[in-house]
């Protein structure tokens, strides 16, 4: 394995591995970018739950558009595209730094996730069981 050590300046020094081909790069790319579809996607359903003006909640439901029938198995798909984004730019990069935002991240969406998940299933009795805070039947 071979790495390169990325930087003019040598007080930070940022290490990123080379080991890996254009596919990769490409294949990292089209993931990313799968994903913040996705994401934004789920942002627009979310927005769209509220009337303005109205405090009335509902519990969030697959629409026409084939990015949110994510919610037929997660509570918050949101994060779930948000990790998919940056495991993707994790690959794409094969920087460190980059991996270790990505599991920092992880681990505080899941935290969120599964806060979110609990409150969906206090208030709304008919809430879908089979739903899981982050990751279809794992997480």
């Amino acid at each position: 394995m071979t790495f390169n050590v990325l930087s003019h300046d040598t007080s930070h020094l940022l290490v990123c591995f080379t080991d890996y081909g254009q596919q990769q790069v490409k294949t990292a790319l089209i993931i990313f970018l799968f994903c913040q579809v996705g994401n934004f996607s789920i942002n627009i359903t979310l927005r769209n739950l509220k009337c303005p003006g109205s405090k009335v909640k509902k519990i969030p439901h697959p629409t026409k558009n084939p990015f949110t029938w994510i919610f037929a198995l997660v509570s918050c798909p949101n994060y779930t595209y948000e990790l998919g984004s940056w495991m993707g730019f994790t690959v794409m990069t094969q920087c460190l730094p980059v991996a270790f935002f990505t599991i920092v991240g992880f681990v505080l969406m899941t935290v969120w996730a599964r806060g979110k998940h609990r409150n969906y299933r206090k208030e709304f009795r008919d809430y879908p069981t089979l739903r899981s805070p982050i990751l279809p039947f794992i997480l």
